[in-house]
């Protein structure tokens, strides 16, 4: 059984006691649920290719959690990195790991050197789930399928185009 799949039986059976508490929040096994479910849909869709590299940089804390376990969940490789490194040995590392995606709390936001567009910020963690809370979750591999699929109608597509060369 995979954390993810022990976290959602959890949710299931104990699902309004606390799962993380720290002195600025309590959160339940059901809203941790849902918040690595919102996180690994979040991740999927920026990047739905099973096994791609998504990099955490931050100083841990609830959110650190649930990145790690939504990476997980969403079948993806985590590269953490320190909030300790500079900006040129963060550089060194993303370079050379090519993440799809990485996730910054409010520290690493400005040290992680690469494009917004690639930035999934701890702040954007309750836009996530509220957006998520009661829908149903893709799985990692609904994502597969779609991406054989795709493969699929591309291969037809190029002997369709051959036929009519």
């Amino acid at each position: 059984m995979s954390p993810v799949q022990y976290l959602n039986s959890v949710a299931e059976k104990f699902g309004d006691h606390i799962a993380l508490d720290d002195s600025e929040i309590a959160v339940s096994y059901s809203e941790l649920a849902v918040a690595v479910h919102a996180m690994s849909v979040a991740l999927a869709t920026m990047n739905p290719i099973p096994g791609s590299t998504v990099a955490i940089c931050a100083d841990y804390c609830h959110e650190y959690m649930v990145a790690v376990l939504a990476v997980q969940a969403a079948n993806k490789k985590l590269l953490p990195l320190s909030t300790h490194a500079s900006q040129e040995e963060l550089a060194e590392i993303i370079n050379a790991a090519c993440p799809s995606t990485v996730i910054v709390d409010e520290k690493a936001s400005g040290l992680v050197p690469c494009e917004e567009d690639f930035k999934i910020h701890f702040s954007q963690f309750p836009g996530l789930v509220y957006t998520y809370r009661d829908a149903e979750f893709p799985t990692p591999e609904s994502f597969e399928s779609f991406f054989q699929k795709a493969g699929e109608n591309s291969g037809e597509h190029s002997a369709e185009e051959a036929r009519k060369s």
